[in-house]
Order: C-alpha cells, then sequence, then structure tokens
C-alpha cells in the first residue's frame, strides 16, 4: 500500500481529490507528465508527414 505524508505529517490512504502544488520536487513531475503527453502526438504527426 502507498502512505502518503503530507508536509504538515498528515498521513493518508489516497490523494485522489486533493490538488498537489507544483513546486519543488512536484514542479518535476508535473514538468515530465506533461512532456509525455506532448510527445504522445508527435510520432502520429512524424507518420502522417512521411505517407
Amino acid at each position: 500500500m502507498i502512505k502518503h505524508v503530507l508536509a504538515d505529517g498528515t498521513q493518508l490512504k489516497s490523494i485522489e481529490g486533493r490538488i498537489i502544488p507544483p513546486t519543488g520536487k512536484t514542479a518535476a513531475v508535473y514538468r515530465l507528465i506533461a512532456e509525455q503527453i506532448i510527445n504522445r502526438s508527435k510520432p502520429a504527426a512524424k507518420q502522417r508527414s512521411r505517407a
């Protein structure tokens, strides 16, 4: 089971529905996720241009 520990020491079983601010380490994670989503659509565009 995953345990989430908030900055104030609160422990949660789930962070569903909570807003996690994009600061510090979370900013890097959000950036990586955004890049992955953006890059998913690029190969489709490249394949169309080759045809």
